[in-house]
């Protein structure tokens, strides 16, 4: 059975994941050091570059090893987006900020890709012994979960933007 979309797709999530957070931390500014937005610009970039080049390069390795590789990828961009969530929380020790950003980048982001793993997974033989199949309702609850999600922290954010 052929999976439903090429593994590159895991890096283009990850680019994605990586421009997600650097207008979250560009949103919250005064919350994150100065150079962190050019730093996930600059993992965003590494992500393109990998979509430029790699098709000739990973081609040649079996379908598991391209899964790995590209999903490793959009792994990193969660746990960066994750590590800046826990900054705000616990070094600079806004908890509202923090909140905010989990809710709106930070378990968005796993979830969509727990998502597409699963839909990947679902749709190829690729042994992935640490994650379950999950079922296509549960894949998809979290999917409409994280877009909710989305929406309420943006309402939010704006809604206390407006009245600061």
């Amino acid at each position: 059975m052929l999976p439903p979309f090429p593994p590159q797709f895991f890096v283009l999530l990850g680019i994605d994941i990586f421009l997600g957070g650097s207008i979250a931390t560009i949103a919250f500014d005064e919350n994150f050091p100065t150079g962190l937005p050019y730093m996930l610009d600059f993992g965003a970039l590494a992500g393109f570059i990998q979509l430029v080049i790699g098709p000739g390069y990973i081609s040649g390795y079996p379908a598991e090893m391209q899964f790995y590789y590209c999903a490793a990828f959009a792994v990193i961009a969660v746990v960066t987006v994750l590590g800046c969530n826990l900054y705000v929380l616990f070094i600079r020790g806004r908890k509202v900020v923090g909140s905010i950003l989990a809710v709106g980048a930070t378990v968005p982001s796993f979830l969509a890709t727990l998502f597409f793993v699963s839909a990947y997974v679902n749709g190829a033989y690729v042994t992935l012994p640490i994650l379950p199949l999950l079922p296509w309702e549960v894949v998809w609850g979290a999917f409409i979960g994280a877009s909710a999600l989305i929406a309420m922290a943006t309402v939010v954010v704006y809604h206390g933007k407006l009245h600061q």
